[in-house]
C-alpha cells in the first residue's frame, strides 16, 4: 500500500504534527507533501498522488476540503484517512478519530473503513465539493474575524473569541430553505457532519453515511431570543423551537434577501446565495 500524507502548514495544529515520525510509521513507500500555497495545492497534490492507494490528510476540515477538491470527482478512487491537526477538527469529531496523531495514523492505515457522503455546493461562479459543512451569516462574520494569529494563540477557542467580537453587530436576513422562509435569520448552513465551529452541534442528527444533507437556519428576532437560543444551540437541542428551521434532503436550495456568503468547510471561497447543495457521491475513509 502506497500512502501519501497531505499537510497544510497553515492549519491551526500543524506545528504539532510530527511529520518525520508519521512518515516513518506509515511504512515503506509512504511520503508527505506540504503544498507551497493554496493556489498550487491542487496541482501539487494531484502530481504527488499518482499511484497512491491511500491519502491521509493531516489537518482540519479546510485541508481535507482542499485535498478532496484536488481530486475533483475522482475522490472515490482512493481510500482516505484523517489526522486531526486543524483548529476545529469537526469532521474528526463526527467520525470519532483520535486526537493523538499516531493513534489517528493507526486508524487511517487500518482495514476498518466506512463510506461517507460528499456534498457539492453550486452558486454563481462557484462549484465546490465539501465534506463537513457550509455555514453562512454569523459563522462567516466569525471566520472574517478569526485570523491566523488568533488560531495559533487560542486554538479551538479562537472561534469563541472571534464570535464575541462578531456578536456586537449581528446581520439579519430573510432566508428560504427548500421553500420555507425564516425572517431575522443570523445563521444558515448545510451539514454532512454533526458539528462546526470547533464542536457546536448545529446538525445533531446528521449522519454522513445516510445519503442526505442537513439544513439549519437560526433566527434571533429580538435580544431575548438569543438568551433562549444560544444555550440550546451549544447543547445541540435547538431543533423544534420557533426560531430554528431544520430539514434533511439529498438536495437543498438556500436563497436569501439580501444575499449571504457561506463558507465551505470553514473557508471562504466566494460562495453566495442562492446556492444548491447536493450529495455528489461517496468516498471511503478509514475510521
Amino acid at each position: 500500500m502506497r500512502t501519501l500524507i497531505v499537510l497544510n502548514p497553515a492549519s491551526g495544529g500543524s506545528s504539532d504534527v510530527p511529520v518525520g515520525g508519521l512518515v516513518a510509521a506509515a511504512g515503506p513507500g509512504a511520503a508527505a507533501i506540504s503544498p507551497r500555497s493554496l493556489s498550487s495545492f491542487r496541482a501539487e497534490v494531484t502530481a504527488a498522488a499518482r499511484g497512491v492507494d491511500r491519502i491521509v490528510v493531516a489537518g482540519g476540515d479546510g485541508t481535507f476540503n482542499c485535498a478532496l477538491n484536488a481530486f475533483d470527482h475522482r475522490f472515490a478512487s482512493v481510500v482516505w484517512g484523517l489526522i486531526p491537526a486543524g483548529t476545529g477538527n469537526d469532521l474528526a469529531r463526527t467520525l470519532g478519530v483520535p486526537d493523538d496523531p499516531f493513534a489517528a495514523l493507526d486508524v487511517a492505515l487500518g482495514d476498518t473503513t466506512r463510506e461517507i457522503d460528499v456534498g457539492i455546493a453550486r452558486g454563481e461562479g462557484v462549484e465546490r465539493l465539501f465534506i463537513n459543512a457550509c455555514m453562512g451569516g454569523f459563522p462567516v462574520q466569525v471566520d472574517e474575524k478569526t485570523n491566523e494569529e488568533m488560531k495559533e494563540r487560542f486554538g479551538p477557542f479562537a472561534f469563541w473569541v472571534a464570535g464575541a467580537r462578531a456578536a456586537a453587530k449581528l446581520e439579519r436576513t430573510t432566508v428560504t430553505v427548500n421553500g420555507t422562509d425564516l425572517d431575522d435569520c443570523v445563521a444558515v448552513g448545510v451539514g454532512n457532519g454533526r458539528t462546526c465551529g470547533g464542536g457546536i452541534e448545529v446538525f445533531p442528527n446528521a449522519d454522513p453515511s445516510d445519503g442526505l444533507l442537513d439544513a439549519c437556519a437560526v433566527a434571533i428576532p429580538r435580544p431575548t431570543s438569543a438568551a433562549k437560543l444560544i444555550p440550546r444551540l451549544l447543547r445541540g437541542t435547538h431543533e423544534g423551537i420557533d426560531e430554528v428551521t431544520t430539514t434533511q434532503a439529498a438536495t437543498l436550495e438556500i436563497a436569501s434577501d439580501p444575499p449571504v456568503e457561506l463558507n465551505v468547510d470553514g473557508d471562504l471561497v466566494g460562495l453566495k446565495t442562492p446556492v444548491r447543495f447536493e450529495v455528489a457521491g461517496r468516498l471511503t475513509i478509514a475510521a
